[in-house]
C-alpha cells in the first residue's frame, strides 16, 4: 500500500513540475518579437498627460481615452480616432478665495479624426494622428464656454502580446474659445501635454 501511495505522489509530483515548467514557456512563447501583426481590427487606449497650457489656457493633468476602429490594413494601417480628455484643474479643492488664477480650471475636448500606425521588425508601433472636434472650458471666476479645436498626436506603443501593450504619447491642441467678458485673458487654446497609457486590440 505504501510503496503505491508513493508511486502514485512521485508521478503527480513530476506531472505538476512538468505543467509548471510548461506554463511559463508556454507565456513566453505568446510574446511578440517581430513585426505587430495588426490581426484584430478594434483599439481602445488610456493616457494620463500632463498638460501646459500656453499664453493663457489652463494647465492640468489629463486623461485621454480614444477608440480606434483599422479602415485600412497594411504595413501602415489607417484607423478613425474617437476620444475623450479631460483636463482636471490643478488647484482643484483650493478653498482660500483668489488662491486660483484666472486661467485654471477644467476643461474636456471631445474629437474624432484619423491615425496612421506603422510596423517595424519589432512590436513596437509608432503612430500619429490629427482629430479635431470641440472644447468645454470651466475656468475658475469666469463663466463656462465652448469653442473648436484640432489636435495633433505622436507616440509609439510596445505590444507584448496582440492585444496588449503600452507606451508614451505627446499632443498638441490648438484652438479657440468663445469666452464671454468674464474671462480676462486670451481667447486662444494651445496645451501641449505628454504622458504614457495602455492600449488594448479587439
Amino acid at each position: 500500500m505504501i510503496p503505491s501511495t508513493l508511486s502514485t505522489l512521485s508521478t503527480l509530483t513530476a506531472l505538476a513540475a512538468i505543467a509548471a515548467a510548461a506554463g511559463p514557456a508556454r507565456a513566453d512563447e505568446n510574446l511578440l518579437r517581430g513585426p505587430f501583426p495588426f490581426r484584430k481590427d478594434n483599439q481602445v487606449s488610456a493616457h494620463v498627460l500632463i498638460g501646459t497650457g500656453q499664453g493663457d489656457t489652463m494647465s492640468g493633468t489629463k486623461l485621454a481615452f480614444d477608440y480606434n476602429y483599422k479602415l485600412i490594413g497594411g504595413f501602415i494601417p489607417l484607423w478613425l480616432d474617437f476620444g475623450v480628455n479631460a483636463q482636471l484643474d490643478g488647484c482643484r479643492g483650493t478653498t482660500s478665495a483668489g488662491a486660483c488664477s484666472f486661467n485654471s480650471g477644467d476643461v474636456f475636448e471631445t474629437l474624432g479624426g484619423v491615425k496612421w500606425t506603422f510596423a517595424p521588425p519589432i512590436p513596437l508601433v509608432p503612430y500619429a494622428g490629427a482629430v479635431g472636434g470641440l472644447v468645454f472650458a470651466f475656468p475658475n471666476g469666469a463663466a463656462a464656454a465652448a469653442g473648436v479645436v484640432v489636435r495633433a498626436v505622436g507616440g509609439a506603443n510596445y505590444f507584448f502580446f496582440d492585444w496588449l501593450g503600452g507606451g508614451l504619447q505627446v499632443g498638441y491642441s490648438l484652438g479657440a474659445i468663445g469666452y464671454d467678458s468674464t474671462f480676462v485673458g486670451s481667447h486662444t487654446y494651445a496645451v501641449l501635454d505628454i504622458g504614457g497609457g495602455v492600449v488594448f486590440q479587439f
